[in-house]
């Protein structure tokens, strides 16, 4: 099983597959899109490209099985080369792929199957390591930490041929987390519209990486900042309705990371800006919005609502409440707000 836990192994993995295909069969597990698009961008790379028409296919896990995938697999290409089966969302796929070992083991050498997964776990799974150490190749993705993001950030923005600071790929990562393929979806579109130089600055990226739509989990601190319950509420509505995009223990904790925020700031107020950004872990581009709410709300309230946070996080796990999920955000904000 190979392990990849940081840029320089992903750019070396990219690299040996480039340069050669060792195998037939391979099982990638990554939770990150971006990483699944890489891959299968790589591996399309590898087929002619007046064959693909012929010889490239676009699987689904849930919607084909084992039998199904060999028997395609097994027929001769078209126009001779090679057939490419991609198979995403493979999680419930290899359930029974113990069954079909021996099978997959005589896959002509003129077939390559690339399964894709999401499985924390994978690596317990000692059947399947095995046997991919033997017939093919397992490439696993640890998860990201927020300390490695800035690397990423730094990797994917020198692919579009831009130039960042720590300071600016810091406040993309406070606008998009840990989605890698936001981040790239979003250099991409500004590597379209941006024609006049490398470098990158705060404004840019506020402008370009969605910070100013209405529905958003930094409008929504925003919102609380100012105490515009309207608008809180509002926005509260739209991600009950949207509990895919906004689980509901995301946004609360977002909400409690904001107000715990706010109380670091009241607690650290006989200190420079540069020292209080520093030790509350807030970007310096941030920090006048965070002084601005915490003039508007005591430090009495502001642990006030942390603690109310902490028992509606409790109540969202069903632990001593009637209360409904879509009704959870909206008696937050009463709560707090009201």
């Amino acid at each position: 099983m190979i392990t990849i836990s940081n840029v320089e192994h992903f750019k070396e993995e990219i690299k040996s597959i480039t340069n050669n295909i060792n195998h037939n069969l391979y099982l990638i597990n990554s939770e990150q899109l971006y990483f699944i698009s890489a891959f299968i961008k790589i591996f399309k790379e590898k087929l002619p490209d007046e064959l693909k028409t012929f010889n490239e296919y676009i699987l689904y896990g849930d919607e084909i099985n084992f039998n199904e995938l060999l028997l395609k697999a097994n027929n001769y290409p078209m126009m001779g080369g090679r057939q490419l089966f991609l198979v995403r969302d493979s999680n419930n796929l290899i359930k029974e792929i113990d069954k079909y070992f021996n099978k997959l083991k005589s896959i002509p050498k003129t077939s390559l199957i690339v399964l894709f997964i999401n499985d924390p776990n994978i690596s317990k799974k000692t059947k399947i390591v095995n046997y991919f150490k033997e017939c093919g190749r397992l490439i696993n993705f640890k998860k990201i930490y927020d300390n490695q993001l800035h690397n990423w950030v730094i990797y994917i923005s020198n692919r579009y041929n831009f130039e960042l600071d720590y300071k600016t790929s810091q406040l993309i990562i406070e606008l998009t987390g840990n989605n890698l393929s936001k981040i790239n979806n979003e250099f991409e579109k500004l590597s379209l519209n941006k024609k006049d130089s490398s470098e990158i600055n705060e404004e840019l990226i506020l402008n370009h990486f969605g910070i100013n739509n209405e529905y958003n989990l930094f409008e929504l601190q925003n919102q609380y900042g100012k105490r515009n319950i309207m608008k809180v509420l509002k926005i509260s509505d739209y991600f009950s309705k949207n509990p895919k995009k906004y689980p509901i223990q995301v946004v609360l904790l977002n909400i409690y990371n904001y107000y715990l925020k706010i109380f670091q700031i009241q607690s650290l107020k006989k200190l420079s800006d540069s020292e209080v950004s520093k030790q509350a872990g807030i970007n310096p581009f941030f920090l006048n919005e965070f002084k601005n709410a915490s003039m508007n709300i005591s430090m009495k309230e502001t642990v006030k609502a942390l603690n109310t946070i902490k028992n509606y996080d409790l109540k969202s796990k069903g632990i001593n409440t009637l209360v409904q999920d879509e009704k959870i955000l909206k008696q937050l904000a009463l709560e707090i707000l009201g």
